[in-house]
């Protein structure tokens, strides 16, 4: 899975939150606008940027709740787990006596690596590429923060 795909995905439950705070940003912005040292100009692209910037984060949200929606119910419980930071069980299968168990380890990080590449897919379908990524949400300094982290390596993830 590409590095772009997974910092999405670990920013998506902050999304909600940072829409509402950009919000307030802009709102205070424009309401203190007259003791602004930056002239109306600069002030009024300034504002617009961060409106764009706030509507682009707001579309990743939809995008990513519309993409997990689709997944059947394991797989989005999987996903919730890894990148969302909810707590859930590991799913169940059969074991050699026919009662149920966890799941292996390595079972558990094999389904997860192939949902890595079909949500990749998936999110790049719904237009969520490498260029809309590095273009208009890498601008914003916490998608910055989480892509280094992810790009270091380290998984921000209840699985580590």
């Amino acid at each position: 899975m590409e590095n772009y795909v997974k910092t999405v995905l670990y920013a998506y439950p902050l999304l909600k939150t940072v829409g509402e705070d950009y919000a307030e940003h802009i709102k205070n912005k424009a309401v203190l606008s007259y003791n602004s040292p930056k002239d109306t100009q600069s002030l009024a692209e300034y504002l617009a940027e961060e409106i764009l910037r706030k509507n682009c984060l707001l579309w990743l949200k939809e995008v990513i709740e519309k993409t997990v929606d689709k997944l059947n119910a394991v797989d989005r419980s999987l996903v919730e787990m890894r990148y969302f930071g909810k707590k859930r069980k590991i799913p169940m299968q059969k074991g050699k006596d026919g009662e149920n168990e966890p799941w292996s380890e390595r079972k558990y990080f094999r389904y997860q690596q192939r949902l890595g590449e079909r949500l990749s897919g998936m999110l790049t379908v719904a237009g969520v590429t490498k260029e809309v990524f590095e273009t208009q949400l890498l601008g914003v300094e916490l998608i910055k923060k989480i892509h280094r982290y992810v790009e270091a390596g380290r998984t921000l993830g209840a699985d580590t």
